[in-house]
């Protein structure tokens, strides 16, 4: 017995197109929540702190498990706009407090 799934072929102009959207959605979100991990950790919220981790890294490995069930170059453009969202947020935030 194989496990083979017949997904469509998606056009490698969508694959771009929704990795990089979702990777930059996915990294904003990721990366403003490793914010707030930073504000709950200098507060002595250990476990909120813990649990905000958890969640995060969990949401990331969802979002990349999903790009690799489109394609390769959703994956690669998820990235990419994961990291372009980690710059956005490093300008936006600056120096911090």
């Amino acid at each position: 017995m194989t496990l083979s799934m017949h997904l469509p072929v998606i056009s490698l102009t969508l694959q771009l197109c929704i990795g990089a959207v979702v990777g930059a959605a996915v990294g904003y979100g990721y990366f403003s929540a490793l914010w707030w991990n930073v504000l709950l950790m200098d507060r002595g919220a250990t476990a909120g702190a813990l649990f905000l981790f958890a969640a995060r890294l969990g949401l990331l490995a969802l979002t990349l498990f999903g790009l690799v069930q489109i394609g390769a170059l959703a994956l690669l453009a998820g990235a990419a706009g994961l990291l372009a969202a980690r710059r956005l947020l490093i300008k936006r935030i600056g120096d911090g407090p």
